[in-house]
C-alpha cells in the first residue's frame, strides 16, 4: 500500500516540478498566467483574448503532462542553412524515419562521423546533431543529394530544408494529441483571422462617430509600428524579427500574431503576450 502511495505521489505534477531541472521556470510562468487571468476576469482587459491565452499557457506548462509536442512543428518557417552553419544543426521528431534514412546514407559514404545524438530529458526521443560545418567543399557536394533524398516527400531542399506543411498536418493528425491538433490553428493562421473578425464585429463605433477627431488616436498606433521596428533593429533583432515586433506598435494583437507566424515564428509566444496584453 505504501509503495502504491509513493508511486502515485511520484507521478504528480508537484513531484515533477521538484524533480525537473529548472523547475523554477514553471513557477515564473504560473505568475504570468495568474496575472493574465486577473487582467481578463477582474479587470476585463480583452477577456476574449487573454482568457484563452492564459488557459493555453496553463495547459502547456503542466509539469510532466506533455500535452503539446512542439517538435511536430518543425516546418517551412524554421529554415536551416545547413552549409553556412557555425554550429551543429539539430534535427528531431517528427521525421524520425527521414533522419534514420539520412544517417544510413551518410554511413554508406563514410561520413556518419558528423552525426551525434542526445536523449531528450524525460522522453525516449533523441535530438540528432549534424556537424555539416566540419565537411570540406567536396564532401558537402556528396552530402547535398543525400539530404534531398532522405527528406524526399516531406520536404524540399535547396541548401535550406523546407518541411512541407502538408507533412506537418499529416504527422500531427496521425500521431498528435488534441492540443497538438488545436495548435494547427495557430500555425495555419486560422485563429488570428477569426479573432480579428470577431473583435471587429463586436467593436462599438459610436464613440468614434460622435467624436470624429478621436480617429487621430488610432493613427498614432501606426506611428508605433515604425518606432517599434527601428527600436528592435537597434536592439539587435534581425529585419524579419523587427518587422514582426513592429506590428505590436500597431496596437492590434491578431495582426501581430498573423505577421509573426510568417516572419519570425520563433517569437510568436512572446509577441502574442505583448500584443494581447
Amino acid at each position: 500500500m505504501l509503495g502504491a502511495i509513493q508511486n502515485f505521489l511520484g507521478t504528480t505534477g508537484v513531484a515533477k516540478l521538484i524533480e525537473t531541472n529548472g523547475g523554477w521556470k514553471y513557477l515564473v510562468m504560473y505568475v504570468i498566467i495568474g496575472v493574465l487571468f486577473y487582467l481578463a476576469v477582474v479587470k476585463k482587459f480583452e477577456p476574449l483574448l487573454l482568457l484563452p491565452i492564459a488557459f493555453g499557457m496553463l495547459l502547456a506548462n503542466l509539469p510532466g503532462a506533455n500535452l503539446i509536442h512542439l517538435d511536430f512543428f518543425f516546418d517551412d518557417y524554421y529554415f536551416t542553412q545547413f552549409w553556412d552553419a557555425k554550429e551543429s544543426i539539430l534535427l528531431d521528431a517528427p521525421f524520425q524515419q527521414q533522419i534514420d534514412t539520412l544517417i544510413g546514407l551518410l554511413k554508406e559514404v563514410e561520413l556518419d562521423r558528423i552525426v551525434s545524438r542526445t536523449l531528450i530529458e524525460n522522453t525516449s526521443n533523441y535530438i540528432y546533431a549534424f556537424d555539416f560545418a566540419s565537411l570540406s567543399e567536396a564532401e558537402i557536394e556528396i552530402v547535398k543529394p543525400l539530404v534531398a533524398q532522405a527528406f524526399s516527400g516531406v520536404a524540399t531542399f535547396d541548401g535550406t530544408l523546407h518541411v512541407k506543411m502538408t507533412a506537418i498536418i499529416a504527422e500531427v493528425i496521425n500521431n498528435g494529441g488534441l492540443i497538438d491538433i488545436l495548435y494547427l490553428g495557430v500555425k495555419l493562421g486560422i485563429y488570428p483571422s477569426l479573432i480579428f473578425m470577431g473583435v471587429g464585429a463586436m467593436t462599438d463605433f459610436s464613440p468614434l462617430i460622435s467624436n470624429p477627431k478621436s480617429l487621430f488616436m488610432g493613427a498614432g498606433a501606426q506611428l508605433g509600428v515604425f518606432v517599434a521596428f527601428f527600436a528592435a533593429l537597434f536592439l539587435g533583432f534581425t529585419p524579419m524579427q523587427a518587422g514582426a515586433i513592429g506590428i505590436i506598435g500597431g496596437a492590434d494583437g491578431p495582426t501581430a500574431s498573423l505577421v509573426t507566424k510568417t516572419l519570425a515564428p520563433e517569437l510568436l509566444g512572446a509577441i502574442a503576450i505583448a500584443a494581447y496584453s
